[in-house]
């Protein structure tokens, strides 16, 4: 099972975003929190903080090291910056590579934890959708309605409509399920829209 193309672009999107605005987002903080008294300090602290914390992702995350080495580094780097968009990507990261190997138990694991690092529904709502993908691979039918529920990020309105549908599928429920995916013809995306024709025409 791989992550749809939608999911992808949204946490390409999202790491090219938090590269590029995690130091104005500090800077909004202090100045909210304390005028500018002092900031001269802050800023080159907090520059020199994100500077160091990108590189060290990019270490735990991209080495070119055997997979329980990897796992190991990420571990390390989320427990050294916990809370953190940095930490919650490298999780994601780590959920990946465990679905690639097939290794569906340690995927959801990881989204799990990616889902408690998040500092922000918009992140928190991506790893949600992507542990609901990997419990409905393993026909956890009810854990997936529960975490959907968790996904607060109206951007993935759709996807859940999709996922839910299949649920109600799974269980037999097909008139829900064919109301539940004609929803998504309305508002979802042309990928969504594509996938849910093949599951109409398939009822």
């Amino acid at each position: 099972m791989a992550y749809s193309s939608l999911e992808e672009q949204e946490l390409n999107e999202i790491k090219s975003w938090w590269k590029e605005n995690y130091k104005s987002l500090i800077a909004a903080v202090i100045i909210g929190a304390g005028g500018v008294f002092g900031w001269r300090f802050w800023q080159d602290y907090q520059m020199s903080k994100a500077q160091q914390m990108s590189a060290q992702y990019e270490q735990a995350v991209y080495s070119n090291v055997d997979a329980t080495t990897k796992n190991t580094q990420i571990d390390a780097f989320v427990k050294e910056h916990s809370k953190t968009g940095y930490a919650t990507l490298a999780l994601l990261e780590k959920a990946k590579s465990a679905v690639q190997n097939q290794d569906f138990s340690q995927a959801e694991v990881a989204l799990k934890d990616s889902m408690a690092q998040a500092p922000d529904e918009i992140l928190s709502s991506i790893a949600g959708i992507r542990l609901a993908e990997i419990q409905l691979q393993q026909d956890k039918f009810d854990e997936v309605l529960s975490t959907l529920n968790l996904v607060k990020d109206a951007t993935w309105e759709s996807r859940k409509n999709v996922l839910t549908a299949k649920v109600q599928l799974a269980k037999g429920d097909k008139a829900t399920a064919k109301q539940t995916l004609e929803s998504v013809l309305k508002n979802g995306s042309a990928l969504e829209q594509q996938e849910v024709k093949v599951l109409l025409n398939n009822l």
